[in-house]
């Protein structure tokens, strides 16, 4: 049973919505600096730091598995091992993704929605957001947004992609960060990839910010190093176009 907590989440006031819109025009991804309000930040961070369940979520070729965190506790050591290789030999080749989340998008949508964090699935398609959201991108056709929430430990990563999926009219990317600590050396970094390979812009993890950013766009999120002490918590997913 989840505690009935209701948060209160709301856009900082003194964002520069202009300023804002013409780095998103110009570049195709901006990144807002003290988007929330910080009682609604500190609020959020709470909820992912010590009450969010998380579970391993992970790509074997193109097929998308979830492993709750028992599950992958009452693994023998050698098959966890056995997925750490597979993992890393389809990261060679190919896309391969490995961090933990909590489906908030997926869960909603079938109903479960006593968790407090619920309340930032509603937020993201709330007519302030979503309309802050068209204003800053200049897409009038974003509809509502999905949503998840991330936790990468040491070893997760995603390899690069550009987002742009059939039949899933996203528009654009966002990335709410969370994480109070961080240094860019620690890895977790979301970087912008060039036609030439090279990264263009890299994002390091930080706490109450939004990256947003134009699909398709090449990117990924670097590996997490074994130094990192700290986790990288964030709430991400797309801004998309038709119906829920």
């Amino acid at each position: 049973m989840h505690e009935q907590i209701q948060l209160q989440i709301q856009l900082n006031p003194r964002l520069d919505r202009r300023v804002i819109a013409d780095i998103f025009r110009t570049q195709g991804r901006v990144h807002i600096p003290d988007v929330l309000t910080a009682s609604s930040a500190d609020t959020l961070f709470t909820q992912l730091d010590t009450r969010t369940p998380w579970q391993l979520s992970l790509n074997v070729g193109q097929r998308h598995v979830d492993i709750a965190h028992q599950q992958l506790m009452l693994m023998p050591p050698e098959q966890r091992e056995t997925m750490t290789k597979k993992m890393l030999e389809q990261s060679r080749r190919g896309f391969q993704y490995v961090f933990e989340n909590f489906p908030l998008y997926d869960l909603y949508r079938s109903g479960e929605r006593a968790h407090p964090l619920m309340a930032m699935h509603e937020f993201l398609n709330s007519e302030e957001f979503l309309q802050f959201a068209r204003a800053i991108t200049g897409l009038p056709a974003i509809a509502f947004a999905d949503s998840q929430a991330t936790r990468y430990l040491p070893g997760h990563f995603l390899t690069e992609h550009d987002d742009n999926v059939a039949g899933k009219q996203r528009l654009a990317a966002y990335v709410f960060g969370f994480t109070p600590e961080w240094r860019a050396d620690w890895g977790g970094v979301l970087q912008f990839i060039d036609r030439d390979g090279h990264v263009a812009e890299g994002y390091v993890p930080k706490f109450n910010v939004l990256n947003l950013f134009r699909v398709p766009q090449n990117h990924c999120v670097s590996y997490v190093a074994p130094a990192a002490t700290h986790a990288r918590y964030s709430i991400t997913g797309w801004l998309r176009a038709g119906d829920h």
